[in-house]
């Protein structure tokens, strides 16, 4: 495989689409990262079709600025076009709203350079913003990712730039689940993917109301459908069980709760939710020591149980688009 043995230079590819907001806290990030480092290093800014001040200000922030020309910009062909431009053995991404530990670049280089079959290194993110909006606070609890090897990364990742050539990069056809597909063929190819202790950065979540809530696992539905079908019939089905879990869970739920209703009447129903309560309290002793808080916890939980109405919705539309299309 290609790069395997390279060590030494660095590209930092950072991407964005109307990043005016975020985008000079997360170049300047970029830049501390890559002096503690202490890697020659170049920063590409690429921009999907901006109509605010992100170019200039990625120019600003002495970033090389590459502008697609694309009327569907998303976020696989934003990083496709950086590591292409990249000729450095690493290739870290950095989403335009993640601003980097000054550690991280220094501590992640070293890690996979250790280890010749590593492909893609992150870190743990943590909420920039948790105290926007409830939204962000909670949902950002779901960024902790267990330390060791994974079947897949989010946007933000060190990668070597031999493996992305080894597969093309990411699928350019994929809005959203780009990243476990282009991790599911780095592993079909022998490489891994691990997952660091050490924090990576803080991303903002930007998520002000219920609305971008949302639309954010709906869009999660849709990325666990369209994938989760992708790789059914292989060897190594990505992402299936969820989608099962899903379309399922809230049929199934219901058709439990009406059937019991009638054998057992309100005792029946009574018995039920004492079950669930005790789930859910066995959930919030599991989760003390990630999240203190039992406030935190809570609405955590309760997220949780929420989700899975707009995870549903997401793949039902992925579905009646899927069949629609033919």
């Amino acid at each position: 495989m290609d790069g395997r043995n390279a060590a030494g230079d660095l590209t930092v590819v950072v991407i964005g689409l109307n990043a005016a907001a975020t985008l000079e806290a997360c170049l300047r990030s970029v830049h501390r990262a890559v002096e503690r480092a202490g890697l020659p290093a170049r920063v590409l800014y690429v921009d999907g079709g901006s109509r605010d001040a992100s170019v200039a200000i990625a120019r600003r922030e002495s970033a090389e600025v590459i502008e697609l020309r694309t009327d569907r910009p998303t976020a696989a062909k934003g990083r496709n076009a950086g590591w292409r431009a990249a000729s450095t053995p690493l290739v870290q991404f950095v989403d335009s709203d993640t601003v980097l530990e000054p550690d991280w670049l220094e501590r992640a280089t070293r890690a996979i350079q250790a280890d010749d079959r590593i492909a893609c290194l992150f870190g743990q993110l943590r909420e920039a913003n948790p105290s926007g909006s409830l939204f962000n606070e909670v949902c950002g609890c779901d960024w902790y990712v267990p330390p060791g090897d994974w079947r897949m990364c989010g946007g933000n990742a060190l990668f070597r730039l031999g493996a992305l050539r080894d597969i093309g990069g990411s699928d350019e056809q994929l809005a959203a689940g780009e990243e476990a597909d282009l991790c599911w063929r780095l592993r079909q190819r022998g490489w891994r993917i691990v997952c660091d202790a050490a924090v990576m950065g803080h991303h903002d979540l930007g998520m002000t109301g219920f609305r971008a809530y949302w639309r954010r696992a709906v869009r999660s539905g849709y990325a666990y459908a369209q994938i989760g079908l992708r790789f059914a019939r292989t060897t190594d089905p990505m992402w299936l069980r969820e989608l099962v879990r899903n379309l399922t869970f809230l049929p199934a739920a219901l058709l439990l709760a009406v059937a019991v209703g009638l054998a057992f009447g309100a005792t029946g129903l009574a018995v039920l939710a004492a079950l669930a309560a005790a789930r859910l309290a066995w959930k919030f002793g599991a989760l003390r020591r990630r999240i203190p808080s039992a406030r935190l916890r809570t609405l955590y939980l309760a997220h949780l149980s929420f989700l899975r109405l707009p995870l549903f919705v997401g793949a039902v539309q992925y579905l009646a688009r899927r069949r629609a299309a033919g």
